[in-house]
């Protein structure tokens, strides 16, 4: 019983190297990319303006080995979106490979007319942020990138 045991360990090893050699630089990568969100939620938010209901939402991707990256997350605000959209811009947030601001911005919304709600009056409305990016692979190779 012994001996199969080793064996069957044997057989596994190779298999769980593996396993880790394609996970680790996800991991790496996931790790670069939470980073970046707590940068995000650090950041001064505008005047009148609070985090929404769910957490910020990250998504990778990749071209030809460059790796590509969405985070959006949703504020409620009683500014005008234009006036969110910008505070964003001018935003010098660190990206994953340590740059400043090299990222574009763009906001939605699902209201007919910047900044007013649904019957026209002032008040607090959602607004996602949508920040997109590039980053380097540093050489290991994640998948997510292909």
């Amino acid at each position: 019983m012994a001996r199969r045991s080793g064996c069957l360990a044997l057989l596994l090893v190779p298999l769980l190297l593996l396993a880790a050699r394609v996970m680790v630089p996800v991991w790496i990568n996931d790790q670069r990319l939470a980073r970046m969100v707590d940068r995000i939620r650090e950041y001064p938010l505008p005047p009148g303006t609070g985090f929404g209901y769910f957490d910020p939402q990250v998504e990778v991707s990749g071209d030809s080995g460059d790796c590509l990256y969405t985070i959006r997350f949703e504020l409620f605000t009683e500014r005008r979106v234009q006036e969110v959209l910008d505070h964003y811009r001018q935003a010098r947030i660190e990206d994953p490979d340590g740059d400043l601001g090299d990222y574009e911005v763009a906001a939605f919304t699902l209201f007919d007319e910047p900044g007013a709600s649904v019957d026209g009056t002032s008040g607090t409305s959602s607004v996602i942020i949508h920040l997109d990016g590039m980053y380097d692979d540093d050489g290991w190779a994640d998948r997510r990138c292909d």
